[in-house]
C-alpha cells in the first residue's frame, strides 16, 4: 500500500507543472475561439499561424523544461486572445 501511495505521489509531482500550465488548456481553446471570431479570413489565417507557432514553442518548452520558451509561447497566445477580444 505504501508503495502505491509513493508511486501516486511521484506521478503527481512529475505531472504537476504540465497540468498547472495555462497554455496546456488555453491553446486549444484559443483555436476554437478564433474559429468563432469575426476577424477577416486573411487575418484569421495569420492568427492561426501565430497560434500554431506558439503552441509548438510551448510544447518544446515543456519537453525541454525551458521556462523561457513556455513564457514566450504564452505571449503569442495573449496576443491572439487580445486581438479576438477574449
Amino acid at each position: 500500500m505504501r508503495t502505491l501511495l509513493l508511486a501516486g505521489a511521484c506521478i503527481l509531482v512529475i505531472s504537476g507543472p504540465a497540468l498547472a500550465c495555462r497554455g496546456t488548456d488555453e491553446f486549444p481553446q484559443a483555436f476554437e475561439q478564433l474559429d468563432q471570431s469575426t476577424v477577416s479570413a486573411e487575418r484569421m489565417q495569420e492568427l492561426r499561424e501565430l497560434l500554431s507557432q506558439g503552441q509548438e514553442l510551448h510544447n518544446e518548452g515543456h519537453s525541454q523544461s525551458d521556462g523561457a520558451k513556455m513564457g514566450e509561447s504564452l505571449r503569442f497566445l495573449d496576443e491572439v486572445l487580445s486581438e479576438i477580444g477574449q
